[in-house]
């Protein structure tokens, strides 16, 4: 995919790398076959790197294309689930995707404690976040857990719309609403185009939500309740889009 070029990268991992600041050693969970560590090598976005994946089969791919682009002096294998066998400060900037949002959240909360154990305070670590499903599950996981988001941007590759987060732990909590979970706070307020491929296929697939619960015979009070709130956050994802347009 990579071979005699500094260009050939999906839409996705290029919205991780563009999101990417320059660092010494960047992590990659979940690297599957090594691109992105490799092209941020090749490219100068950072010195070293660390890619893993709990899967045997495609980090021996990995392994091929880092040997394929001449990159094994600088980026590390490991065959490991999640954050289990990183140092801490190992990475300035720590990438997790591919992966639906309740498996980073599970990824981040053994990492967590795994940090509290060792009396280790993870702020100065930058993460880039791209679930595939569950943004929304995500999102509040981060920020019941001290996280800041300091950016957000979307991205279509194929048929799939991509959110890519960015931020750090921090040691206050920050205030959130059940739409912002939802919505995010960042990208609603740049709106750039991608950002609103994304709206659109959010309101879509709420509205396909809000319609099998409006078609039940019989709707219990949590099924209303539901009911009512994607109502709500129909109408906000709604304004969110023709303010752009």
């Amino acid at each position: 995919m990579l071979k005699n070029t500094r260009n050939r990268i999906n839409a996705r991992l290029k919205m991780l790398y563009d999101m990417m600041p320059e660092c010494d050693c960047m992590g990659d969970v979940g690297t599957d076959h090594g691109f992105l560590p490799i092209y941020c090598v090749i490219n100068g976005k950072c010195k070293s790197a660390v890619a893993s994946d709990l899967r045997e089969g495609p980090l021996k791919i990995a392994q091929k294309n880092i040997l394929l682009h001449h990159c094994e002096k600088q980026i590390q294998t490991r065959l490991c689930s999640g954050l289990k066998e990183y140092r801490a400060q190992e990475c300035d900037v720590i990438v997790i995707a591919g992966m639906g949002g309740l498996t980073i959240c599970n990824i981040l909360a053994e990492w967590l404690d795994q940090s509290a154990q060792e009396k280790y305070f993870p702020g100065n670590i930058l993460f880039l976040l791209q679930p595939n499903t569950a943004e929304q599950e995500l999102r509040e996981f981060l920020w019941e857990h001290f996280f800041q988001i300091q950016d957000e941007c979307a991205v279509q590759d194929g048929s799939h719309v991509y959110a890519g987060i960015k931020g750090h732990f921090t040691k206050e909590k920050e205030l959130y609403t059940k739409v912002e979970c939802y919505t995010g706070k960042v990208m609603c307020r740049r709106l750039a185009e991608n950002d609103v491929i994304y709206y659109k296929a959010l309101y879509q697939k709420y509205r396909n939500v809000l319609a099998g619960l409006t078609a039940k015979r019989e709707p219990d009070e949590e099924c209303l309740q539901n009911i009512e709130f994607y109502r709500h956050l129909l109408v906000e994802i709604e304004r969110m889009i023709n303010r752009r347009c």
